[in-house]
């Protein structure tokens, strides 16, 4: 065996022979910047408005407190919980354009992938099963891979997840050193950031209950406790101060903006991506039921929690894996090794782990070669706003007449393409509330008073979907004519008063 390992990590092996943990990375990138290339901006445009958000603070040298981007709320109080994220991806846009925040986006998707091997891997479960499970956490993130804030999230709380089991398993304080600035980042990046406390909140009660993930649990007690105060304290040092967690945890309460979000749905097991989950999901129960493998508290708590989450909203299915596929893997290793048999598996197994190897140089240089080519090369012209999708012919061609009526899937868009253009709504229907998000809805719509919700508004123009019921309205309406229309977006005017 030796000799076989000493073979292996000689030549250019050293050099370009990747580890297991790299393999996954290269294939994250390949996934999202090659194989998903079309899917970026294939529907959601509120990439957007945090561009321009982004870019808006760096001009101006400040974080916004009101709303500068529409009309219908301009001026209004406005808590700026992503600001840290948008204006990271407003430096990137700047340098390398949309391809950049791709490669930005690709980046954090990589580390939740790798996140979810490496965390299995710190609970002992073999590397060749961990790197499978990995593999199936890959699949299941592509569901709500969007280059927006969310993924600083996901990558977050992998990175959470793979420190604060390698502390329990070695109690080594000094490894949870990362996590209060990692939380300073967080909070200022993205609401999510509330899943750092669930985290830390499940491993000081598994430390309490003395959860078989921790080599000393009863010292690991005072550390986890600091952290948790210093995180708490660190994420009031945002523009919001506590304003911050009552934003965060409001919007989620207001049930008719939750149900009227499409992405808040729940998941759809007729999609390919919901039978995945769906097999994934029941494999833990199985797994259990088999008496092969030992459910701590800790494991089995995070694993149902994540679980009852995405089952609520398929967007929290890449949560799901980063927080609780790590102890799937676990449990899978258990199993196998509960057989009680000659197990050519297991040995197989076992060979594939002796050859894993951290990242070489040599891969090093291909992960940064693939990101070059694709934020500076020639395909950087791929990743651009859909024309099938978004108003990209219309938004070049009219001119602005009094204030809009637009299509909030197109607000984001809008803001980016033609920020001089303040919107009617956009995709952050948490800012713009419920009596708002009711009206336009009515109007767009056509529902009964949708003429008096266009006069409140003092609306002069308005840009939607061709197939909006508005449109059919306003075309047999005296007041309003028709001044732009193709196969995507169709254009009203209010005629000049005789």
């Amino acid at each position: 065996m030796n000799s076989e390992r000493a073979t292996t990590d000689t030549g250019l092996a050293r050099w370009f022979v990747p580890s297991l943990g790299s393999l996954l990375g290269l294939t994250a990138l390949l996934n999202s910047l090659l194989f998903r290339s079309g899917e970026w901006f294939a529907w959601d445009g509120d990439v957007g408005r945090h561009i321009r958000v982004g870019k808006t603070i760096l001009d101006n040298g400040a974080i916004p407190r009101v709303d500068l981007f529409s009309h219908t709320r301009g001026g209004t109080h406005f808590v700026p919980y992503e600001w840290l994220s948008e204006v990271i991806t407003a430096v990137v846009h700047s340098a390398a354009g949309l391809s950049g925040v791709v490669v930005l986006s690709a980046l954090l998707y990589l580390t939740a992938v790798v996140g979810v091997y490496r965390a299995a891997d710190g609970l002992g479960a073999r590397r060749m099963i961990a790197f499978i499970v990995a593999a199936l956490a890959l699949l299941m993130q592509s569901v709500h891979l969007l280059p927006r804030p969310h993924l600083f999230t996901t990558a977050f709380a992998a990175i959470f997840t793979v420190v604060l089991i390698r502390f329990a398993h070695s109690g080594r304080p000094w490894l949870l050193a990362p996590l209060p600035p990692l939380m300073l980042v967080w909070a200022n990046s993205h609401g999510g950031f509330l899943i750092g406390f669930i985290l830390l909140a499940a491993f000081l009660a598994g430390a309490l209950l003395r959860s078989d993930e921790f080599s000393e649990p009863r010292r690991a007690l005072r550390p986890l406790s600091l952290v948790f105060v210093a995180c708490a304290l660190l994420s009031f040092v945002n523009p919001a101060g506590a304003g911050l967690w009552a934003h965060t945890t409001g919007y989620l309460g207001i049930d008719f903006l939750v149900d009227a979000t499409q992405e808040y749905g729940s998941v759809d097991f007729h999609e390919g991506y919901g039978k995945l989950f769906f097999v994934v999901l029941f494999a833990g129960p199985a797994l259990w039921m088999t008496g092969r493998v030992r459910v701590t508290m800790l494991a089995g708590g995070l694993y149902l929690l994540f679980a009852a989450t995405a089952l609520h909203s398929a967007r929290n299915i890449p949560l799901f894996t980063v927080c609780s596929l790590p102890w799937l893997a676990l449990w899978i290793d258990q199993a196998l090794q509960g057989r009680g048999s000659p197990n050519t598996l297991l040995e197989r197994l076992d060979a594939f782990g002796r050859l894993d190897r951290r990242l070489r140089p040599g891969a090093v240089s291909v992960v940064v070669a693939i990101l070059i080519w694709f934020a500076l090369g020639p395909n950087r012209d791929t990743y651009t706003f859909d024309a099938r999708v978004f108003p990209v012919e219309a938004v070049e061609s009219v001119q602005p007449s009094g204030r809009i009526f637009n299509q909030l899937t197109w607000g984001g868009y809008l803001l980016y393409a033609r920020p001089e253009i303040p919107v009617f709504i956009d995709g952050q229907t948490d800012f713009y509330g419920e009596e708002l998000s009711r009206d336009y809805l009515a109007a767009v719509k056509g529902h009964a008073g949708w003429n008096e919700i266009l006069d409140r508004y003092d609306v002069g123009w308005t840009l939607l979907e061709s197939a909006e019921p508005l449109n059919q309205l306003l075309d047999l309406h005296p007041e309003w004519e028709r001044t732009y229309a193709d196969g995507v977006a169709t254009v009203y005017r209010r005629a000049p008063a005789n």
